[in-house]
């Protein structure tokens, strides 16, 4: 996986295993990104492999397994290249699903491939000992379809690196310059078509301001391949500089961005991929102790709870409202969501203590 909610959770809780001299063994595709994070973590013992075709996947994963000799297989991502074939004399050791979503929920996507994806999903879960499931109602499905499972499956949301969401005064200094006395009202995502919908919301919400006549700016942070599309659609909404497409931001500089903001902005309607995941952005926000707008939508309002203001779905007019809302109460605001919670080491507390309970973590090393 590349750019993905389950690439950096295998990153950072091997990390926090490995810190913790339990023995963590990774395999991953060759990859910049991959070799660029492991490198400098001799904690983690890393074994690269050639990406391919997915049957080829299969089958190194498979090798290596066999191979090993493992307390137990945690398997990240949903897809034919996550399907593990074991031997005979690996099968006494317990797969570990994670789910952080169902794909298959995806709407915009055809016909046949969600067809392949439940199939898939489905495989994954019956192939399992235990899980990993970010979202309730992730784990309401596969409790629905392994009723034998009991207490062999951990919710486990996503999280926040601590080491990343680190605020930078200089970069914090800068964006408030730029800002020049303007509140700024901030959207963390990528610019993608298939976030559509969140983003047809910020530049609705961007017409609305502007034809209010309100001076604050709404910062749209984040790249990806239709930023031309999304910038062709602002502009015939006639948004004036109300709306500012700030491009891409390297992952150490969010929580600088999110700290120059008064307000932040999350789109999160209750549509049935909307309700099976568990974005990380809400974490990156809940952890800048900023107001968060959005809707009252699984588990993002599980996380921010009251501290958050709920608007209708699809209504920018109650959106802007509660925006301007959201900035009158910025000053001095506390959302009441201790920090260490969001972590990832507090993700590798909940994960190693369920598997010591299984007998499923190995002894660490002293």
């Amino acid at each position: 996986m590349k750019d993905h909610a389950g690439q950096y959770k295998l990153y950072f809780l091997a990390d926090a295993f490995g810190r913790r001299g339990i023995p963590v063994t990774v395999l991953v595709p060759d990859i910049e990104e991959n070799r660029a994070f492991f490198i400098n973590r001799p904690h983690v013992q890393t074994h690269f492999y050639p990406p391919s075709h997915s049957l080829a996947d299969v089958w190194r994963k498979s090798s290596f397994v066999n191979q090993g000799t493992w307390s137990a297989i945690w398997v990240v991502g949903v897809g034919l290249r996550s399907l593990v074939i074991r031997s005979s004399s690996s099968k006494t050791v317990p797969i570990i699903k994670d789910f952080d979503e169902f794909p298959s929920m995806i709407g915009s996507f055809g016909f046949f491939r969600r067809w392949y994806l439940r199939w898939i999903e489905r495989r994954l879960v019956l192939q399992a000992q235990g899980f990993t499931c970010a979202s309730a109602f992730l784990e309401n499905t596969v409790r629905s379809q392994r009723p034998d499972i009991g207490d062999r499956l951990l919710r486990l949301p996503v999280a926040i690196s601590a080491d990343e969401h680190v605020v930078d005064p200089v970069i914090v200094s800068r964006l408030r310059q730029v800002a020049a006395g303007r509140p700024v009202f901030l959207y963390v995502g990528s610019v993608n078509r298939f976030y559509e919908d969140q983003l047809d919301e910020i530049i609705a919400l961007a017409e609305v301001l502007h034809r209010r006549g309100s001076s604050a700016r709404l910062r749209l942070v984040g790249g990806g391949p239709d930023l031309d599309y999304f910038k062709a659609k602002a502009s015939k909404a006639q948004v004036g500089d109300t709306l500012e497409f700030v491009g891409h931001v390297r992952r150490e500089e969010l929580a600088s961005h999110m700290d120059a903001a008064q307000v932040l902005v999350f789109p999160f309607a209750a549509n049935a991929f909307n309700l099976s995941r568990c974005p990380t952005k809400a974490f990156n926000y809940a952890a800048a102790n900023r107001p968060v707008v959005t809707n009252r939508t699984g588990e993002v309002a599980a996380l921010l709870g009251e501290s958050a203001l709920y608007y209708p779905e699809h209504d920018a007019e109650a959106l802007a409202s509660l925006c301007e809302q959201a900035l009158a109460r910025s000053t001095g605001y506390e959302n009441g969501i201790p920090f260490a919670t969001l972590t990832w080491d507090a993700r590798a507390d909940q994960f190693s203590q369920w598997l010591a309970d299984r007998n499923w973590l190995p002894e660490a090393i002293v």
